[in-house]
């Protein structure tokens, strides 16, 4: 058995970051994004590339379900919204019209949010996960999708593009997908052992039992949901009110305009 503090090494991942670095400094140079924004993509980055890189993956493989579930929510929903916040307008623009149609139709809130719910269920499935687990090429394409269906949810509540879904829509949104996605990790909480990959291991780590392994796993990713979904409703709020002060002003202006001709 591996040491759990062996680090994994995934150059798909390796060489997906450093592109994904060198893609924004190329885009930065002709539309600099700010400190705050090339942080925040720099931070999505590096969180993917350190899940998959590193003892935390050695660990989710050999040992406990608890880090895969870590790892799906680092590089579902934490990674994803900093990557599409550390683009500036004109980044995501490009991105939206190099997609094109297509594009545009699957990051529609009434496309995206179904897609990724279907997703986050089918690949936590015994059976995927177990096929995942077993075959590496199989693992890496999971942790793509993952990626790939964070940054399709996060899109609409992120991106400002043309006839984008306004404020309160937003939080809609957000709130529809943490309830949800919320029976996942309740099952994961509650239910017995569904990963028979873990079950055939011969070492557990910190004595763990397999049952208390996937409980843990449960809770993790409901406490890291709702902490999640939560802040961004939060934000989105107070957005929605300042939203409402400006629209406030600007009608006493045109008001007050008004008055004097």
């Amino acid at each position: 058995m591996t040491s759990p503090w062996a680090p994994t090494f995934e150059p798909l991942f390796v060489v997906v970051g450093v592109a994904s670095l060198w893609a924004y400094a190329r885009a930065a140079r002709r539309d600099p994004p700010g400190r705050a924004r090339a942080v925040a993509f720099c931070a999505g980055v590096v969180m993917i590339v350190l899940a998959l890189n590193s003892p935390l993956e050695t660990i989710a493989v050999d040992y406990l379900v608890l880090f895969h579930l870590l790892q799906n929510v680092i590089i579902s929903d934490w990674a994803p919204p900093l990557l599409i916040l550390g683009l500036t307008p004109a980044m995501r623009s490009a991105i939206a019209d190099s997609g094109g149609s297509p594009f545009a139709w699957m990051t529609r809130p009434a496309v995206a949010l179904p897609v990724w719910l279907v997703g986050w269920y089918a690949v936590h499935l015994g059976g995927v996960y177990d096929a995942a687990l077993r075959t590496p090429a199989l693992l890496n394409g999971e942790h793509l999708f993952m990626i790939a269906i964070g940054l399709l949810f996060w899109w609409p509540v992120l991106s400002d593009a043309p006839r984008s879904l306004p404020t309160l829509g937003r939080i809609a949104y957000v709130f529809a997908a943490f309830v949800g996605s919320a029976f996942l990790g309740l099952a994961l909480t509650f239910a017995p052992p569904l990963y028979r990959h873990y079950e055939r291991l011969p070492d557990r780590l910190w004595g763990i039992s397999v049952a208390q392994d996937q409980n843990l796993g449960g809770i993790l990713m409901t406490t890291e949901q709702a902490l999640v979904f939560f802040t961004m409703i939060t934000w989105l709020l107070v957005r929605l009110l300042r939203e409402e002060d400006e629209a406030e002003r600007e009608l006493q202006e045109r008001q007050r305009t008004e008055g004097l001709l």
